[in-house]
């Protein structure tokens, strides 16, 4: 895929005006079968984490959609989705149309394995002329669901609703839109859960580290913080 060069970083790029969370919430979970949001990873409700990621670099967590939730979640600030739209972008529209001067990081509610680092690191990539960040962790695919949507990248989502192509990926590509490669460090935080048999990958993973660790001598540390 080709993409726009990337302006010159030299360095943090944060103080671009207000930046909030938006947590979406609003899909169906067909393939999984239940609420992806009240599943659990290591003790801790996918959303749960998700929240704490965020809570600690944006201004404010919004829920984006009428999912279930923990109680935990449940005082937070919801938007519903954009009328007469399904999917990712109606959150993701309603969320850029309730505030025009803020931008936003949108997460999808199955990232059981974010943590804060990579959300400081989208932050860090903030600067004038990008009006969406979609990281890229592999060499053909951008990753729109954990990613940056600057105030006035509402009239690119917007087009792509006018064009009838609702799926926010197809912003790659466009003028204003970067797609900086994810260290490697931080690539297992993009890492989704769409089914029962990935949810099931990913805790046969974590009961693989604990057991390399107790053959090994050294103590399992406790859960990775968000």
């Amino acid at each position: 895929m080709n993409r726009p060069k990337e302006p010159p970083h030299d360095g943090p790029r944060v103080g671009q005006g207000p930046i909030l969370g938006g947590v979406l919430i609003g899909g169906g979970s067909t393939r999984m079968g239940q609420p992806k949001s009240l599943l659990v990873h290591q003790g801790v409700s996918f959303v749960e984490r998700v929240v704490t990621a965020l809570r600690s670099v944006v201004d404010e967590v919004v829920l984006l959609g009428d999912g279930l939730l923990p109680d935990s979640s449940a005082p937070l600030r919801r938007l519903p989705d954009a009328a007469g739209l399904r999917g990712p972008l109606a959150g993701i529209l309603a969320a850029l149309r309730s505030d025009r001067q803020a931008g936003w990081i949108i997460a999808a509610c199955d990232l059981p394995l974010l943590r804060t680092a990579a959300v400081v690191w989208l932050v860090q990539r903030r600067g004038p002329g990008r009006q969406a960040i979609l990281p890229s962790v592999t060499a053909d695919r951008v990753e729109p669901l954990l990613a940056v949507y600057e105030a006035d990248a509402l009239p690119l989502v917007e087009e792509l609703v006018a064009e009838g192509r609702p799926a926010p990926h197809r912003l790659a590509g466009r003028a204003g839109v970067y797609s900086p490669t994810v260290p490697a460090e931080l690539q297992p935080c993009w890492t989704n859960v769409n089914t029962p048999a990935e949810l099931s990958r990913i805790e046969r993973e974590r009961d693989r580290q604990h057991r390399e660790k107790n053959r090994s001598g050294t103590p399992d540390p406790p859960p990775t913080p968000p």
